[in-house]
Formats: structure tokens, C-alpha cells, sequence
């Protein structure tokens, strides 16, 4: 059998010899100008090590993927029934900012991963006990080292790629006024949204990103620094969370080739989880269809394949759908 590194070398020749369709996110312009040719791959196991390959160094904004950062602060914070109850985890039907689903869906919110219930899980993290700019200092401080926590070192906001978001950003203000209609938004609107900007401005490398889904491959225990920072319990709900939501419109169709939870942002990270064994970062700016990075896609399709026949198949896995307001018992490690 093959070992990680030949398999991780493997992957990565073949898919930068393929051409490959897809566009940087025009829609944030700061995206719009990222190099369309970086491409790397990185893996962390889940005692701690590394394969990397690639453009490995290179930052890219972490977008979406901050998502399931946040929500694993908010389930700290409130507990998983306490974020179920406020957020869910129904199932989007059109695109990850749709209106239409804030309104037709039962719980309004959606799920975590989709952007009005990611600015609602960020607005769990308000205290109305603070002033608005005390609240945004600290949920942003927050939220910046509670990633940097994940992938072992000190992560940073990119200023401009924050305010070419920020001032970009009246469709996620629209959604958020809808979600205070349904009394489903938990803080302040606009130091809410400018936190939750912030978040996704982080900028990350593939190694970065290779660590942090180990910490959650490892159940929550940082497999570099040895940081418990989620329990089990905690961390299989939002491995859950990534293996029914992680890819947009395009997750039932992942899970079903795949089956390894994922998560990606328009900033071209795709972050693969497999339980029990090891984290994967994947950056290719360009985008398919579904919004999400379509070397990426093709690379984690192939990567999934080729680990499970080396031997490397996730440990333990039982996923349980959510029914009605029962919270999902997922057993992971």
C-alpha cells in the first residue's frame, strides 16, 4: 500500500497536470485579484504528522471555513442544545444566501454553514450586557483566537480584504433584518455583521487548514499544540453539521462519492475532515458552479479514493440524521 506521501504526491501531480474550468469570486473584489494558479495540498494526521505540497505557504482568505470555527465556539458557550434550539440544522434548498430559504424554512435560520444562520451563530457570541464597539473588540478577538487556537499559530484579519467584503455586504445585512422579523437573530445587526466580516477575512494557508480539521479528526484535541478545545461530543456535532452542510448545494452529491465530512469558502479552501485519522487543506481560488473550489473538489474526490484504498478510512463513524427538534447523536471517536 501506498503511504500518505505517496498518495498526497500522487494526487497533486495529477490534478495540476489536469486543466481545470472555474473562476475566482468576482462578487467580493479583493477575491477577484487572488492568484488562480495556486494549488496546494496538506495533511495532518492525527498524531500530529504533516504532508504538504504545493503552494502550502500561501494565504488565501478563509471565508466560509470560519463557519465551523464559530459554531464550535458558540456550542461552547451555549451547549449543543442550547445551539440547536437557536440555529438547526435544516437542509438549504437554493443557494448559501438565499432569502427564500430565511423565509420558507420552518426554523428561518437554516443551519450554521448557510450565511444567515452563520451571522446568527456569530450573534450568539453578543453580550447585551456590553456597549456595541465592546462587543465587536471582543467577539472579534474572540473569534480570531479561537482559530488560531485550532490551527496552532497566531491568524490575522487582511484589512482589505475586510472592508472589500465589508462594503459589499448588503444582501447579509438583508438577511439579518429578516431574521429579526422571525426574532432569530441574537445580537446587535450591525456589530454583528462587521464581526462576522471579520471572521471570514482570517487568512490561512493549506497547512493551516490541514491542522485545524485534524483537531476536529481528533475529536477536538489539537493533535500539534495537544489544546483539548471541543470535547467529543461537541466536536462530532459540528463534524455533523459539515457532513450534511459543509459544501453548500453541493453536499449531498460530495457525501455520496466521498463520505468524509467538508467544508469550503469562496476564497477557495476546501477543508476535509476524516474522523480519527487526519485533517486535509486543499487551496485553488477558482470556483465551480456551487461556489466552491472546483480543483478542490476534484482533488478531495481523488484524495478520498486513494487514502481508502492505502488503508486510511475513518474510525468509528455513525451518522444519525436529525428528526424534528431531536438533537443528533452522532458517536465519532
Amino acid at each position: 500500500m501506498k503511504t500518505i506521501h505517496e498518495v498526497i504526491q500522487d494526487v497533486y501531480a495529477a490534478m495540476r497536470a489536469r486543466k481545470m474550468t472555474g473562476k475566482n469570486a468576482a462578487y467580493i473584489p479583493d477575491l477577484a485579484t487572488v492568484d488562480p494558479n495556486l494549488y496546494a495540498i496538506s495533511v495532518c494526521t492525527v498524531r500530529g504528522e504533516t504532508e504538504n505540497c504545493g503552494d502550502c505557504t500561501a494565504e488565501v482568505g478563509i471565508e466560509s471555513v470560519s463557519k465551523v470555527f464559530t459554531l464550535a465556539l458558540a456550542l461552547n458557550r451555549h451547549g449543543i442544545a442550547g445551539v440547536f434550539d437557536k440555529i438547526g440544522s435544516s437542509m438549504e434548498r437554493h443557494a448559501f444566501n438565499s432569502t427564500s430559504d430565511v423565509v420558507h424554512t420552518r426554523n428561518h435560520t437554516v443551519n450554521a454553514f448557510v450565511n444567515a444562520g452563520a451571522m446568527a451563530t456569530t450573534s450568539l457570541l453578543y453580550n447585551a450586557a456590553e456597549t456595541h464597539k465592546q462587543n465587536e473588540t471582543r467577539m472579534r478577538a474572540e473569534i480570531v483566537d479561537n482559530m488560531s487556537r485550532f490551527a496552532g499559530r497566531k491568524l490575522k484579519v487582511n484589512k482589505s480584504l475586510y472592508l472589500s467584503e465589508y462594503t459589499h455586504s448588503d444582501h447579509n445585512a438583508a438577511l439579518i433584518a429578516k431574521l429579526m422579523r422571525y426574532r432569530r437573530f441574537y445580537g446587535d445587526a450591525e456589530t454583528t455583521l462587521k464581526t462576522y466580516t471579520a471572521q471570514c477575512s482570517v487568512m490561512v494557508t493549506s497547512k493551516d487548514v490541514a491542522v485545524m480539521a485534524a483537531t476536529l479528526a481528533a475529536g477536538g484535541k489539537n493533535p500539534i499544540t495537544g489544546q483539548r478545545l471541543l470535547t467529543p461530543q461537541k466536536t462530532a456535532y459540528v463534524v455533523h453539521h459539515m457532513s450534511e452542510h459543509g459544501l453548500y448545494n453541493e453536499s449531498q452529491q460530495w457525501w455520496a462519492k466521498t463520505h468524509l465530512p467538508a467544508k469550503s469558502g469562496v476564497g477557495g479552501v476546501i477543508m476535509i475532515v476524516i474522523p480519527g485519522v487526519m485533517g486535509i487543506g486543499i487551496v485553488s481560488p477558482p470556483l465551480n458552479k456551487y461556489g466552491n473550489s472546483a480543483r478542490g473538489i476534484k482533488t478531495g474526490e481523488l484524495l478520498g479514493l486513494a487514502l481508502r484504498d492505502a488503508g486510511f478510512t475513518p474510525s468509528n463513524v455513525n451518522f444519525n440524521p436529525t428528526v424534528g427538534k431531536q438533537i443528533p447523536r452522532v458517536v465519532l471517536f
